[in-house]
């Protein structure tokens, strides 16, 4: 993939995205090279979760189909994507997700006391699985063609926290409550590890 020969990657945590078994990937979203990004830093296939209206443009289509991920309509109770991400689950594998719903500017983003939607959380505990919260930054580096230049070493992070699992000891909207406001704390909590790994690589 291109983003090895160019890029510099800082890596925090991989082995948590090395697990075995079936989990929802959540993660920040900053630019439309997050997923490629996190693709590059885990072995493992990640089926992604991406809103119906980006595919109708033909190339994003091709693009996003590339990356096994499935469109989801917003605009209705979307049962056929949802039996889609389900079976994923259930054969063991890992679902990406963006529950920012949207791409955020630095100032509505999560790491910076944004909110997220709490239909990733609704997920898990429909398929009793766990989220493994992700946090990228600098993806938007790539909006710069320099970026792309082999031997660029563009930096950018990963950070992978540690799985949530869903609650069965709350009713299930507030158990669904509680943990997205767990995975909220964990993408801050991630991103200020990669704020504290810069600073140390910065004074190197």
């Amino acid at each position: 993939m291109i983003f090895r020969v160019a890029s510099d990657p800082l890596v925090l945590h991989r082995s948590r995205a090395d697990r075995t078994g079936a989990c929802i990937l959540a993660a920040n979203h900053g630019s439309e090279f997050d997923a490629p990004l996190i693709i590059a830093t885990t072995p493992r296939v990640i089926y992604w979760l991406s809103i119906v209206e980006i595919f109708g443009n033909p190339f994003m289509r091709w693009f996003l189909t590339g990356m096994l991920a499935s469109p989801l309509d917003r605009s209705r109770a979307d049962s056929a994507t949802l039996r889609i991400l389900l079976r994923h689950l259930h054969a063991g594998r890992v679902v990406g997700m963006f529950p920012e719903g949207g791409l955020r500017s630095d100032e509505t983003s999560v790491l910076s006391g944004g909110e997220i939607r709490d239909g990733i959380c609704r997920l898990a505990q429909l398929a009793g699985v766990p989220v493994l919260p992700c946090v990228v930054r600098g993806s938007e580096r790539f909006r710069r063609w320099q970026s792309w230049l082999p031997l660029a070493r563009t930096r950018f992070a990963v950070a992978y926290g540690e799985p949530i699992s869903p609650r069965r000891d709350l009713p299930k909207h507030e158990a669904c409550t509680e943990m997205t406001a767990e995975l909220q704390r964990a993408f801050r909590g991630l991103n200020e590890e990669i704020e504290r790994a810069e600073t140390r690589d910065s004074e190197r």
